[in-house]
């Protein structure tokens, strides 16, 4: 018997021959080993889902160390908007992600879909935030990073990074450029500002649009070992742990300031 990888995909798939997927990978340094394979099993899954041929016409536009992270991301802007992609989908060159990643989500069909990443210093952290109000600003342009989160949910976020994440055509048209920028500094020992990522989605939000998150899509971030949900369930797991910042359940979200975890 031939040996199969992953299934076949249905032969009446809707999205067959609507979309074309750009792959953007925004970078200012190498790309580890393991993570290139990984993207490479993500494209290979991708392409026979699209009809690609090959790998796929699954357009790697935007892999730099001479620019600067944002101004990559909107040299990466113009390239695709040029082209006649439908979607992009953003990663990092230290992202590990489920082989039907872009699959699953296409399959939402909304303006901006996301995984879920872990952050690399976070002990677990995950990279989602809710938008805040003055009276609970965390110092990250009001953006309050949520801290418990259904695994395997489906809901709204302000902001879910840029290592997992599918946009429409449709979002880049609606919002003037500078899509991305960063103003971020360093002052009296401590980082000031706020990134690219908080930029753009402070965009996307003021242009009405929403953000999705698909929390069964679990990544993990390469450092000296891989920064994944284990840790998110240890660190959640700790007698210690206290909840600070944001509280996502199967209802509302909700934003919670030094209190202790619900039973």
């Amino acid at each position: 018997m031939k040996p199969v990888l992953w299934d076949e995909p249905p032969a009446n798939w809707k999205l067959k021959e609507q979309v074309k997927v750009a792959f953007a990978i925004p970078g200012y340094g190498p790309i580890y080993p393991q993570v290139y394979a990984n993207h490479l099993a993500v494209a290979a899954y991708t392409s026979r889902y699209l009809s690609f041929h090959h790998l796929g016409q699954l357009p790697v536009i935007g892999a730099s160390d001479k620019m600067y992270l944002h101004s990559a991301c909107n040299a990466i802007v113009e390239d695709f908007l040029s082209s006649d992609c439908t979607h992009i989908f953003w990663t990092e060159q230290d992202m590990l992600m489920p082989f039907y990643t872009i699959v699953k989500l296409l399959e939402h069909d909304k303006d901006i879909c996301s995984g879920v990443y872990f952050l690399r210093k976070g002990n677990g952290q995950p990279c989602l935030y809710l938008k805040g109000d003055a009276s609970i600003h965390t110092g990250i342009h009001s953006a309050v990073p949520v801290t418990l989160f259904p695994e395997d949910s489906f809901f709204q976020v302000h902001c879910p990074g840029m290592g997992c994440v599918l946009m429409k055509r449709e979002v880049f048209e609606k919002i003037e450029k500078p899509w991305f920028d960063l103003k971020e500094g360093w002052q009296g020992g401590k980082i000031y500002g706020y990134g690219q990522d908080i930029y753009w989605y402070s965009k996307v939000a003021d242009a009405g649009l929403e953000v999705w998150v698909d929390s069964g899509i679990h990544c993990s971030q390469v450092m000296d070992c891989n920064v994944s949900l284990h840790d998110y369930r240890k660190r959640i797991a700790d007698p210690e742990f206290k909840v600070i910042g944001a509280i996502i359940t199967e209802g509302s979200p909700s934003i919670v300031q030094n209190a202790d975890v619900p039973e």
